[in-house]
């Protein structure tokens, strides 16, 4: 199974969001609101730096206001066109209507341990806390990932997956 190569040590674990990305991932979740919205965070190619997010559809096929799925055809075809262009999905975003912004039973249960998974807490159809969770190999359990939000990513250049 796939470890995570940017993870040095327990205490150490961060992921970088460039604000506007944030921003955009807030607006997603307000506007799905009271369902829960999902899409994927895009990373300069071999590490933790989101540079863009990407919407996806919640094809969950029962109320979507606490769980989400990705189809995943659609995940693989985002996968090939964000190779092609230098990056790489860092993780999954998902939003949590009216819950804490943890990981819950069912979303570690179907978590992938390469994947960052940052959660958006909509209270009342606001965002509000933002947290992000590292799964562990066998997915029992979770490590908290710092985010360092930032006005503008380094390796930011305009690149855009967006229609």
């Amino acid at each position: 199974m796939p470890t995570h190569p940017w993870k040095r040590d327990e205490e150490d674990v961060v992921i970088k969001i460039g604000r506007r990305t944030l921003e955009e991932i807030h607006a997603h979740a307000k506007s799905t609101y009271p369902e829960e919205c999902c899409g994927l965070l895009i990373a300069s190619s071999g590490s933790k730096e989101v540079v863009d997010s990407v919407k996806m559809r919640n094809a969950f096929s029962g109320p979507k206001h606490d769980r989400y799925h990705i189809d995943p055809l659609e995940l693989f075809k985002a996968d090939r066109e964000v190779a092609r262009r230098g990056l790489t999905i860092a993780g999954i975003y998902h939003s949590h209507p009216d819950y804490p912004a943890t990981l819950s039973k069912f979303d570690l249960e179907h978590s992938f341990p390469w994947y960052s998974y940052v959660v958006v807490s909509v209270p009342k159809g606001e965002a509000g806390d933002t947290r992000s969770w590292l799964p562990s190999e066998e997915r029992n359990s979770v490590t908290e990932e710092k985010i360092e939000v930032h006005d503008r990513m380094p390796e930011d250049k305009g690149v855009s997956l967006k229609a």
